[in-house]
């Protein structure tokens, strides 16, 4: 969950956007979960080289096509800006076309064993996600069993993002691995069944059962050793709208103990990594509308070192108002 932003030498980063969250599926990148820091240096590395290899102004479509004739690095690079391309254009989003034509394009890809497609593979998983079209779940739900461990992330995190029922008995399922990096991604894609959300997108909510055994799986992540897992159930209470929550995002926001704990788990570098959780503790913090957090944030925003994070926290405080 790195920013995208090109590094070195950049104009400074806009004032991050920490209350229009719920309304799309960001990338494998972005938004509201941490995910592996090889993934993360991997995209700030080449997302400069991406921009200059694609045209915001071209048709999606004509995108998902370029990249079925490209191969190797260049494939997956054109649908990693594809996806880039998408979670800021809703116009684009709803060309009736390219779901199909995404979906075509990871069948194609499915068989090969070229580590080049199945990165490409995750990043089409990703983009189906961001679609939110219900008809992705043929691809999605199978998807959550790759053989490529990046490309199964992404689409346990995609399947949170479709809300489609029936793939919540697998996510529990992942929520209980030994895997810290299935069990977060299923604790981030449990927390979008929450029953508020579910309302929000006029979605059928979980029956009672299979809700309380979300919450449960939740709640048992947030128990977890493992500060990742943790702070990703911490963040998936938040969107339940559950108070205790609260204690997981003070430590988030503590940069001392964030960065203690991620180097720790052996990621680096811990101060970028750092920036990301603290970011997304605020989100969390939003999502309960806990003004509690006031003097914290106030702290942040006038001493932390980052100056997105003060950026950050300066929204925040201005989202829960007086």
């Amino acid at each position: 969950m790195m920013s995208t932003d090109p590094v070195g030498g950049s104009p400074p980063a806009p004032v991050p956007d920490l209350v229009g969250g719920e309304q799309r599926f960001l990338s494998v990148v972005k938004q509201f979960f941490v995910v592996p820091m090889l993934i993360a240096l991997t995209a700030v590395a080449i997302f400069v080289g991406v921009r200059a290899m694609t045209d915001d102004e071209s048709d999606p479509v004509q995108l998902v096509q370029e990249l079925r004739l490209q191969r190797g690095t260049a494939r997956w690079q054109v649908a990693f800006d594809l996806n880039a391309r998408l979670t800021g254009d809703a116009e684009a989003r709803r060309d009736p076309r390219l779901v199909a034509e995404v979906m075509q394009a990871y069948r194609d890809l499915q068989a090969s064993q070229d580590p080049d497609d199945a990165r490409t593979r995750a990043y089409l998983v990703t983009i189906l996600g961001t679609l939110r079209d219900p008809a992705a779940v043929a691809i999605v739900a199978p998807a959550m069993h790759d053989r490529d461990g990046a490309t199964q992330v992404a689409a346990i995190q995609a399947a949170g993002a479709l809300g489609d029922r029936a793939v919540v008995p697998e996510l529990l399922e992942f929520a209980a691995s030994g895997d810290p990096g299935l069990r977060k991604a299923a604790v981030f894609s449990l927390g979008l069944f929450s029953p508020r959300r579910m309302a929000a997108e006029k979605r059928v909510p979980l029956d009672v059962p299979m809700e309380c055994l979300a919450r449960e799986a939740i709640f048992e992540a947030y128990r977890s050793p493992v500060p990742d897992v943790r702070w990703n159930a911490a963040l998936a209470l938040c969107r339940w709208g559950e108070p205790e929550a609260a204690e997981g995002l003070r430590t988030m926001l503590d940069r001392a103990q964030v960065e203690k704990e991620i180097v720790a788990g052996d990621n680096a570098p811990a101060a970028a990594l750092a920036d990301d959780v603290m970011v997304n503790a605020m989100k969390g913090v939003l999502e309960l509308r806990d003004t509690g957090f006031r003097p914290i944030l106030e702290k942040i925003r006038v001493s932390d070192r980052s100056a997105e994070v003060r950026r950050a926290a300066g929204t925040a405080l201005e989202a829960l108002g007086s």
